[in-house]
């Protein structure tokens, strides 16, 4: 029931930024760029991975003086994470139309609260692809922005890994603070695809991987 009431919650959570994003690429109009730019941007991410249902499966092996044995020790707990604050990098490009496109690499070391944890934090390292629609009036220096983005990601929990494709989706407020340096206040929604099992030759982890980041960034425009 706790996993059926989380995944509507993600439901929800998802359809409400799906329709924000619809909303303002399609219910706001021009942008005012004066030409294509490229740009350089650097980001402050607040993260938070939602709290979910962990499957830890280890192979153990025991030795007397007569043998060894090996069994499997299960774990299933409820894994409940810390929130992170960590930096990303990003350069992209926007055309005089206001449709603006992204890559982004970030990392991020999620603490683990829940004591059946065989270790203490999640590695998480992300590259996304996004597509941004900027909307803005030359004759004020604020503007908002919506899109979406498609990348890869991999979570790492001591020797044991996995690489995934995850999305998002996000919206922001921008204010010009000159005609090159753009101050970003966003918001961002992500998921990993389902049933993401961490492993090496000894152990499995299962877990799902989604949540939501605030961010404060900067972005230089190159003329």
């Amino acid at each position: 029931m706790r996993m059926d009431k989380d995944a509507l919650n993600i439901g929800a959570s998802w359809k409400a930024a799906t329709a924000a994003c619809l909303s303002l690429l399609m219910g706001l109009s021009s942008s005012a760029w004066a030409r294509d730019a490229w740009y350089i941007g650097a980001t402050s991410y607040d993260t938070t991975f939602n709290n979910n249902t962990v499957h830890d499966r280890e192979r153990v092996t025991t030795c007397t003086l007569v043998a060894c044995t090996t069994s499997i020790v299960a774990r299933d707990y409820r894994g409940k994470f810390d929130t992170d604050r960590h930096p990303a990098i990003a350069f992209g490009f926007v055309n005089r139309g206001g449709w603006r496109s992204e890559f982004e690499y970030s990392e991020a070391d999620f603490g683990i609260r829940s004591p059946e944890s065989k270790e203490d934090s999640i590695e998480s390292r992300r590259a996304m692809a996004s597509f941004w629609r900027d909307f803005k009036n030359a004759d004020s220096p604020l503007g908002t922005y919506a899109g979406f983005g498609l990348g890869v990601g991999q979570l790492k929990q001591g020797p044991a890994d996995d690489e995934f494709v995850m999305a998002q989706v996000g919206v922001g407020v921008t204010y010009a603070v000159t005609r090159e340096l753009t101050l970003d206040l966003g918001y961002r929604l992500f998921t990993g695809e389902p049933d993401i099992t961490l492993d090496d030759s000894n152990r499995a982890i299962d877990l799902d991987y989604s949540g939501h980041s605030y961010s404060l960034g900067v972005r230089y425009y190159i003329y």
